[in-house]
């Protein structure tokens, strides 16, 4: 994904977003954005924990009945979701991007999600703005063909085959057959190890036997000595 920032007389305030596809350009907005609000002019409050993904919502039917806006949803959520995730911890959610389609505008807002105690399981919800805060309308657009969109869009046939797992085995995302084994408990008085003389119970026992025969002259010359 890519960004470019313009302001001119005749595109003032031109956001430009993209993504690219194998080193090629995918897609790209070109957008005109109005009634701008930075982040300086609202209130300075506590700030979302680092690398956390905000909720994003899409308001209003445009985003799935037009083409446009449908990829503009597309384009929003590969910037900002980085993907579903399989579980969602409620504290965990601490900020939201709100976009509202409206007619040929779409507005953008960012909160910041408080939970507090309400006297039962589920917490009293509380948001406050944030910032940036914009309107934007879409001026031009570059949409990917068909050929790269099937391409981009392709996902590998293991991935897609539904056929009947083993037990304890499934797939990732790139297909590989990933693996659960469970084991006995291991002695390990028992392991095989390499066959090396040094390593073999007789030679240590062999070891044993003439410390201890010196042991017992050193003792002998001992007494003899007294």
């Amino acid at each position: 994904i890519f960004g470019f920032a313009s302001h001119s007389k005749k595109r003032p305030n031109n956001l430009i977003l993209g993504r690219l596809f194998d080193y090629k350009i995918y897609d790209m907005y070109e957008l005109g954005l109005s009634n701008i609000k930075p982040t300086t002019s609202f209130s300075p409050g506590k700030s979302p924990s680092l690398l956390n993904r905000p909720c994003v919502i899409f308001q209003g039917d445009a985003f799935e009945t037009d083409t446009k806006m449908a990829r503009i949803k597309s384009l929003f959520l590969d910037m900002f979701s980085h993907g579903s995730p399989g579980k969602i911890n409620l504290a965990g959610i601490e900020h939201a991007i709100v976009l509202t389609a409206q007619g040929e505008k779409v507005s953008f807002k960012h909160y910041r999600i408080d939970l507090k105690k309400s006297g039962g399981r589920t917490p009293r919800v509380e948001v406050e703005e944030l910032g940036p805060s914009f309107e934007f309308e879409v001026r031009r657009e570059r949409t990917p063909s068909v050929d790269l969109e099937k391409q981009a869009c392709r996902k590998p046939k293991q991935v897609t085959k539904q056929a009947k797992m083993k037990k304890n085995t499934e797939r990732n995302a790139m297909g590989e057959t990933m693996g659960r084994v469970h084991m006995q408990k291991q002695t390990f008085d028992e392991f095989q190890t390499r066959k090396m003389k040094g390593l073999k119970r007789g030679r240590d026992k062999a070891v044993e036997a003439a410390a201890a025969e010196e042991e017992a002259k050193r003792a002998r010359m001992d007494e003899e000595g007294e």
